[in-house]
């Protein structure tokens, strides 16, 4: 375990060094102030607007992250020919890929993190309580961010680098329309073929949408426990463990040489 503890902070020191990750912090500061600007208007609540706007920045920041670390790291891995790295350290082929899943969610986490201070002591100031709903929908895009990132790791191991960020790009967008396209299916179309192919979606596609509560945080609607708080984490980890065991399997048979 300690060998692979290293190798990430060796792989985290090398994506840290990127200029991007002062970007990510400096376009977030940005969305603040524009977020700010808007702050005086009230729109069914004060403050509102001001959580929408920072909700929806970090969202796609979180994302673009997700997409730039793992692209850079698949990139570098490629050229400088990395993939010799379990032959030399001695690291099994198991740790090595553990070690490459790790590295893009402490990335993330590391982004995640710098939002989640600005936006605790930002939103602590202005309505002068701990706003952990909104907090807690940070977090889970964090989660569907390292998600994007798992399925992008995965497809590297099957097609090119830039068809695996196709692919999961594509199957981030339809797996955020799923339980939309459920319900339009059966409860507005009602039409029997539609819902058995939205069954399908759902059942095979990462459903992305189970992240995303951001309407009703905003709003404070009322969200069960259940769908905000648990079904995302285990959701997540399920999902998770299956794309890595999947990237483990076919991983298992790559030739490790310098660059392909």
């Amino acid at each position: 375990m300690r060998k692979v503890i290293s190798l990430v902070k060796f792989f985290s020191k090398s994506l840290l060094k990127e200029r991007a990750t002062i970007l990510f912090i400096l376009l977030a500061v940005i969305m603040i102030i524009i977020a700010l600007s808007l702050s005086d208007i009230d729109i069914a609540r004060k403050y509102k607007l001001l959580e929408d706007v920072l909700l929806t920045s970090q969202m796609f920041l979180l994302h673009i992250a997700a997409l730039f670390y793992t692209f850079d790291f698949l990139q570098k891995e490629k050229s400088l020919g990395l993939f010799v790295l379990p032959l030399s350290t001695g690291l099994s082929r198991k740790k090595y890929l553990f070690s490459i899943f790790l590295t893009i969610s402490f990335m993330i986490i590391t982004i995640f993190f710098a939002f989640f201070v600005i936006d605790a002591i930002l939103l602590f100031i202005l309505e002068k309580t701990f706003v952990y709903l909104f907090l807690w929908q940070l977090f889970l895009y964090a989660l569907s961010s390292m998600l994007l990132a798992f399925l992008i790791i995965a497809f590297s191991n099957f097609v090119s680098i830039m068809n695996s960020v196709i692919y999961s790009v594509a199957l981030f967008f339809i797996g955020n329309g799923v339980d939309e396209f459920y319900i339009y299916a059966k409860y507005i179309k009602k039409d029997i073929f539609l819902t058995k192919v939205a069954n399908i979606f759902y059942y095979v596609v990462p459903n992305f949408s189970i992240f995303d509560k951001q309407a009703k945080v905003v709003n404070r609607a009322l969200i069960e426990n259940s769908t905000f708080f648990y079904y995302p984490i285990i959701y997540f980890l399920i999902i998770s463990i299956l794309i890595f065991f999947i990237t483990y399997i076919k991983y298992q048979k790559r030739i490790l040489r310098f660059g392909e």
